[in-house]
């Protein structure tokens, strides 16, 4: 650990290159250790075991671990190059559950990293950035709060980064928004506006070609297209618009990313991407 540790200072001067670099080897070098999280949740190793196993030393030589494996490991690392380094424990959702619930989710608990480089803390989930897609893997160093919140939600409010933290019923009522909403190239957080006839979905114009097919549902479980949606696009937004009164009173949305290829029958569709409710 410490040889790689010189070799990097050896070859990388900037602090934000030194992260990076850390940040990297771990998501090409530790495997999610899926063996030893199943073996915690049948009762076969203890809790004290399976924290033995998250160690900083174990799961560098050993190559795997579960979150709290790579944030150690992370934090430690920053150490050694003098960053100043937070492990940060909190709950994630995602397209298994678009809701956290403080007192059952155990199994969404998750850890991550905020590190703090010129003065300025930045969000790293060096567990989601195991990807061999840098698209994905660029995206969990440096996380924009904005962006974060979607996903991740701290114990501490302070680690949100944000101006103005969300509680935790705030949290459950925003978006949730799969990142690969961002990696298919939308750039920003689409908002539903309304005025007294109709609703509006609005997002930034997609530069790659990817279309949105909206949905709802008044019970989250069964969703149907929404009729009467006009689509239209004006000054570099879409705007999906439809009338007030076909929706139900309580209403839950989900948005489906779909993309044709040209010049072939065929498309390619990625399912639950966003979902929210009002």
């Amino acid at each position: 650990m410490w040889d790689l540790v010189d070799y990097a200072e050896e070859n990388l001067k900037e602090d934000v290159e030194l992260a990076q670099f850390f940040y990297y080897w771990i998501g090409s070098n530790i495997k999610y250790d899926n063996e030893t999280l199943s073996k915690l949740d049948t009762g076969s190793i203890t809790s004290k075991d399976f924290r033995k196993k998250q160690d900083r030393f174990v799961v560098y030589e050993s190559r795997k671990g579960v979150c709290a494996g790579y944030a150690n490991l992370y934090q430690w690392f920053m150490y050694e190059i003098d960053i100043e380094a937070v492990f940060i424990s909190g709950h994630i959702r995602d397209e298994r559950n678009h809701y956290v619930e403080l007192e059952s989710d155990d199994m969404f608990r998750h850890a991550w990293n905020a590190i703090k480089l010129n003065g300025k803390w930045l969000i790293v989930d060096s567990t989601w950035g195991t990807s061999n897609d840098y698209s994905v893997s660029d995206f969990y160093f440096d996380i924009k709060p904005e962006f974060s919140i979607l996903s991740h939600f701290p114990e501490e409010n302070k680690w949100q980064l944000l101006e103005k933290t969300l509680t935790l019923d705030e949290f459950n009522n925003s978006k949730f928004i799969n990142p690969v909403w961002f990696f298919k190239g939308f750039s920003d957080i689409p908002k539903l506006k309304e005025d007294a006839d109709n609703y509006y979905f609005v997002y930034r114009i997609n530069p790659n070609n990817w279309s949105v097919n909206l949905m709802y549902s008044s019970d989250n479980l069964s969703f149907s297209d929404i009729d009467d949606l006009i689509k239209v696009d004006q000054d570099g937004y879409t705007y999906l618009m439809f009338p007030k009164a076909q929706m139900p009173e309580k209403i839950y949305f989900k948005v489906n990313l779909i993309k044709y290829y040209e010049d072939t029958f065929r498309g390619a569709t990625i399912k639950d991407v966003i979902n929210f409710k009002i």
